[in-house]
């Protein structure tokens, strides 16, 4: 495989990020090392440094890229049931969910991993934009649905509302209490959806 003298830095970038998604959706995280990169890719273990100072960093950029591919289906979604706010919140929901089972291993660790304590710390300023980003997919809907309510209230209501959907996919896919069909998990996600406009709506803005 070409060396290092045939590709950037964002090439190297951009290969480093393709192997490790490869082998996380493979063989999960735990099984995530830089000399499995560096086999891969043809590169040094060095060189893996020089791009990410630690694999922390590494994997912060693969959630990065995670948040990146979730929010631009659910913007594709969102604007192709532009005209129908309550489905489209449904839809929405179908989306996450889906995107979670098909991608199990790459979904999951966006909010399981937890870096070595001896780790330097990641600023994740820009992981939090990218939350906020995938976020906003379901407010825009929501403040189609009650223009009056104010934008705190908007913000916090879709917050809530990917947090629950969240944890549909967490009972169904990580826990695993009983066997599951996509179907049934959507299912369960339109039924949320459904409860919580109407709950939201008939009871008004928040004092």
């Amino acid at each position: 495989m070409a060396r290092r003298r045939q590709h950037s830095l964002t090439e190297i970038k951009d290969m480093i990020l393709d192997s490790a998604e490869e082998i996380i959706i493979r063989d999960g995280v735990a099984n995530l090392t830089a000399r499995k990169i560096a086999v891969q890719i043809g590169y040094t273990v060095g060189s893996i440094y020089m791009v990410f100072p630690s694999m922390t960093h590494l994997i912060m950029h693969f959630n990065a890229s995670t948040l990146d591919d979730i929010a631009a289906r659910l913007t594709l979604v969102r604007e192709q049931e532009d005209a129908h706010k309550e489905q489209c919140l449904e839809e929405l929901a179908k989306a996450y969910l889906n995107y979670a089972n098909r991608n199990f291993n790459r979904w999951q660790i966006v909010f399981d991993y937890r870096a070595p304590e001896d780790t330097k710390p990641v600023d994740i300023d820009w992981f939090q934009q990218r939350i906020d980003v995938l976020t906003r997919q379901f407010a825009i809907p929501l403040q189609q649905l009650a223009p009056e309510r104010p934008e705190p209230e908007i913000t916090l209501a879709a917050r809530s509302l990917w947090g629950s959907i969240h944890g549909i996919g967490t009972l169904f896919l990580v826990g695993k209490p009983y066997a599951t069909s996509p179907e049934q998990i959507n299912d369960s996600g339109v039924l949320l959806v459904r409860s919580f406009i109407r709950g939201w709506i008939s009871r008004g803005a928040v004092q």
